[in-house]
Parts: structure tokens; C-alpha cells; sequence
């Protein structure tokens, strides 16, 4: 059963308190496990796998992102702090980004110990709510097409870093624990696997605003289904559940609410040994549904051009929703997005 985005529902209007984006207990807990996998598999141990010592660039500060490395196993895992914010910022599309850089060196200059590469959320119910609505709003507004399309092509690299493992033997994932729309919904789907706890919000709401979502849904969704479903979820502004997700195919592992950190760590541990496969496989999929950053961009121009002229009861409908989130976190536009 669909039904359409009610965004006065959505878990937005829960506010993070603090400083900081605070672990759930679960989270607290895997935090501590991984420190300690991590310590186990210290040179002193003699158990760390070649190339781990390396990993030097997992540990640079950074202020949207949260990683940390399970050396047994090869996962890193990058949880999205979302202090500031439930969207894809300009600063956090920037880490990101680097951090995929970083892993892309190592790989050329030789043999990296990532194996796994899990994106996640630190925000209770959140994975991450799309496009960055007031950042959209002013660039419109001032009728500034450059920026807009320069955050647009930064979504687009992160979705080709994503699909594209890298361009290293490693294998994306992508664990959902919470709501995932628009540009969210688009950076799970160009993961290599999807795993998502039941009941979770999915969709795309930018037919809302008379725009459709840009950054590679359309390339994503046709790979995995086809055009023609592809048109109709994008389409129809409508929520869906991650129960139908996994009915549609495009959801490939599905857990009970609260469980899903735990079933990615034991998905990890268990396919561990076969690692290589799966990577192998990923490959198989890029050779028979390549996927170019040329074609998100093209794509993404065609976006640009959506939202640029977009009439002002659309731009309207766009604004309140970006105001929500602006008192949500006490912030102007201009002080997240900068």
C-alpha cells in the first residue's frame, strides 16, 4: 500500500539535542565492538591484513561524517552525523567525496584492506532526506545556475564513486534504518547492496514540486527494474514502505526494526571469505548496465534546467518545507550550506 508524502510526518520534527549526533544504545554498543576488532587486529596481534596500517585518512577530522574501521573484516563504515541538517549538504557531499578519493589512492597505489564499504546514518529514523531544498531556494533565487550545477555534479560523483566501488575490489553497501527520499533514496541505490529495516519511509517527492529527482535515479532504477517502472515510482510522489522495496527487488536484505546494524555486521562476517565474488560480481553488473559519470551528468543538466524554472507556486511548496527544517535546527541556509 502507497500513499502520498506527508512530510509533517516524516521524523524531521525530532530534533537532535547537543552538539553532537548521540549513538542509539545499539550504536553505542557496535562502536565499542568495532573499536575493539580493530585493536585485536593491531600489528601487536599479528593480525592485521596487509595494507590496513595505511588507513591513515580514516582518522582526519571531519564535520558531517563519522568512520570507523573493522580491520577483521575489511568494512569501513560511514555514518552520516547529520547534525545540522537531514539532507545531502554542500560540506557533507565534499567529505564524502574526499573520503572516496582517499580510498581510491590507496587502491592505485596497491593493495587496500577495505573490503566493505558501509554508508549509514547516526540520526534515529533517519537515513537521509534528498536534495537540500534552501540551498536550491537561494541558488534560484539569485539565479545562480553555476552553483546549482556544481552541487549537482557533486551529487553525481558520489553516486559514481558509489556504483562504482571505488574503482576498487570493494563492495558497497548501504544500510537503511530510517527514511530515505529523493537524493537519500538515489545514494542507497547506487549501492552494490541495500539492506533495510522494515516500516522505513522510501520515495521520491520531487514530482511534488513539478522537478523529478536528478542525481541518478532514473540511471539507477532502470538498471535494477526497468524505464518504465523507473517513470512510475518517480512519478508519483507517493511514500513507499521498505517492505515494498524488497518485493520490487530493490531492496535485497530485510530486517526487523532496530536489528539492522547487527544483520549488516553479520552480512559482512559472513561473506567475508567471499569477498572476491562478490566484488567479481559487482563488475558483472557495471560490464552488462555501465553506468558513466557522463550519463549522470547529462542527465543532471536536464535537472538543472527543471529547477531553474520552476514557477513560483512550486518554488512555494519547496520553501516550506526547507523553512521546517531551518527551525528544526535554529539555522538559516546560509550558515548550513556554506
Amino acid at each position: 500500500m502507497t500513499r502520498m508524502v506527508n512530510f509533517s510526518s516524516l521524523p524531521t520534527a525530532t530534533p537532535i539535542v547537543g552538539a553532537a549526533a548521540p549513538l542509539l544504545s545499539g550504536q553505542r554498543a557496535a562502536r565499542q565492538d568495532l573499536t575493539a576488532r580493530q585493536e585485536s587486529a593491531s600489528p601487536q596481534g599479528g593480525a592485521q591484513p596487509h595494507g590496513a596500517a595505511p588507513l591513515a585518512w580514516l582518522s582526519r577530522p571531519r564535520a558531517t561524517l563519522d568512520l570507523s574501521f573493522d580491520a577483521r573484516h575489511g568494512a569501513v563504515w560511514c555514518a552520516m552525523r547529520h547534525e545540522n541538517s537531514v539532507s545531502w549538504t554542500l560540506p557533507m557531499l565534499r567529505e564524502m567525496n574526499a573520503v572516496a578519493e582517499d580510498l581510491r589512492a590507496e587502491a592505485r597505489a596497491g593493495e587496500t584492506a577495505v573490503k566493505f564499504f558501509i554508508g549509514s546514518s547516526l540520526r534515529p529514523r533517519v537515513f537521509n532526506m534528498g536534495g537540500d531544498l534552501s540551498y536550491f531556494l537561494d541558488r534560484v533565487r539569485a539565479r545562480d545556475e553555476d552553483s546549482l550545477r556544481a552541487y549537482a555534479y557533486a551529487c553525481c560523483d558520489a553516486i559514481y564513486n558509489n556504483y562504482h566501488g571505488f574503482d576498487a575490489p570493494v563492495v558497497t553497501v548501504a544500510l537503511l534504518q530510517g527514511d530515505a527520499l529523493g537524493g537519500g533514496l538515489e545514494a542507497a541505490l547506487s549501492c552494490q547492496v541495500i539492506i533495510a529495516e522494515r516500516g522505513i519511509n522510501l520515495g521520491f517527492p520531487e514530482a511534488l514540486f513539478h522537478t523529478f529527482p536528478g542525481m541518478g535515479a532514473y540511471s539507477l532504477l532502470a538498471r535494477r527494474l526497468d524505464g518504465a517502472r523507473a517513470e512510475k515510482l518517480m512519478l508519483s510522489g507517493r511514500m513507499y514502505k521498505s517492505e515494498d522495496f524488497f518485493d520490487m527487488g530493490l531492496i535485497d536484505i530485510l530486517t526487523e526494526p532496530g536489528e539492522g546494524r547487527a544483520r549488516t555486521q553479520a552480512y559482512v562476517a559472513d561473506q567475508a571469505k567471499r569477498q572476491k565474488l562478490l566484488v567479481a560480481m559487482g563488475q558483472v553488473r557495471r560490464r552488462v548496465a555501465p553506468l558513466t559519470l557522463q550519463e549522470l551528468r547529462d542527465v543532471t543538466d536536464i535537472w538543472v534546467d527543471s529547477v531553474m524554472s520552476l514557477a513560483p507556486i512550486n518554488l512555494r511548496k519547496m520553501e516550506m518545507l526547507a523553512l521546517a527544517q531551518d527551525r528544526l535546527f535554529g539555522q538559516t541556509s546560509s550558515q548550513r550550506f556554506g
